[in-house]
């Protein structure tokens, strides 16, 4: 097989076309699996889609959406793909989403590959990414707190705020101005649950949980400190008045030398039982089912409520979103 002529990371069948490319050697690096499908006529090389990672997936996968827009309406990528282009966690999904301003004639379109809101889109809610019209942060959010699972759309919202691409009050008021929108009140009741202390989805995730389950609501990103008020250690989550505290691991907390990592997380618990504390801890995998076991082992722990043997205190860090 000959080499590609140079082409864009997301092209057009017409782009090969005009680089000297044949139907045939098309039609043969698409079935031959070189190049990967993201819209009919759009692609992209099966290296970029296998290498990259769910935000990347989405924004190439709204990218080639746009691509194929016809007509004058305005647009802009929204959404799940409107997140990924702002470099916010989103899940893993093979569908990008475009909201097309209403009064041009779209209609909402909800298909395998795109899903096209039709909806009033003010141009202080677009702004440009790279090119391409992109929902605003504010807007992003708010419309995934609408549409996404719980779960998902805070933790899009928490990495927001962490970022500093918005502000919690900008948030609060494109919620309350879609006030009567469809799934307007999932967006409030998910708007509450919203904390940009925390520093992963897999934390925000599971917040979501405890609170699904009726959890007490613990503290986020909290400092401990020992009688002679020393730094001991920051921790995910803590009950002060139970004397519990947990950690969700995440992968991120092991990258580089694993076994060393480990190592000081044991350590690192030690010093926090030492204390007199519980330390509760759990993955992503212990979220899942209609009895999760994050939640088990909290009410556990809480069971035991520890606080009396408690020998040091807490700081609440504040958030960084509002130094």
């Amino acid at each position: 097989m000959r080499i590609d002529p140079e082409l864009p990371v997301i092209f057009h069948r017409r782009h090969a076309l005009r680089a000297g490319m044949t139907a045939h050697q098309i039609t043969h690096r698409i079935g031959t699996g070189v190049w990967h499908v993201l819209r009919r006529g759009v692609y992209c090389r099966a290296s970029t889609w296998q290498t990259a990672s769910a935000e990347r997936r989405a924004a190439l996968l709204g990218v080639a959406a746009a691509l194929l827009r016809t007509g004058d309406a305005p647009f802009a990528l929204s959404h799940a793909t409107a997140a990924a282009a702002h470099g916010l966690p989103v899940p893993d999904q093979n569908t990008a989403w475009i909201t097309v301003a209403a009064g041009h004639g779209a209609g909402t379109h909800y298909g395998p590959s795109l899903r096209q809101e039709v909806a009033t889109l003010p141009v202080e809610h677009v702004r440009h990414v790279r090119g391409w019209p992109v929902t605003t942060p504010s807007r992003t959010v708010a419309d995934c707190l609408r549409h996404l699972e719980t779960e998902a759309a805070v933790a899009i919202a928490d990495a927001a705020l962490r970022q500093g691409l918005m502000r919690l009050e900008a948030l609060a008021d494109v919620v309350k101005w879609q006030a009567t929108w469809p799934l307007a009140a999932a967006a409030r009741a998910a708007l509450a649950l919203v904390d940009g202390r925390r520093e992963s989805p897999l934390e925000s995730r599971s917040a979501v949980v405890m609170h699904r389950h009726a959890l007490p609501a613990p503290l986020c990103q909290v400092e401990v400190r020992d009688g002679r008020g020393r730094f001991v250690a920051r921790v995910d989550f803590a009950w002060p008045q139970l004397g519990v505290v947990g950690e969700a691991d995440g992968r991120g907390k092991y990258d580089g030398d694993a076994v060393e990592a480990f190592e000081a997380e044991k350590d690192r618990q030690a010093l926090l039982e030492a204390l007199g504390l519980v330390v509760v801890r759990w993955g992503s995998r212990h979220l899942a089912g209609p009895a999760p076991v994050m939640v088990q082992r909290l009410r556990e722990a809480f069971d035991r409520s520890p606080r009396p043997h408690f020998t040091g205190s807490f700081a609440h860090v504040l958030p960084r979103y509002t130094r």
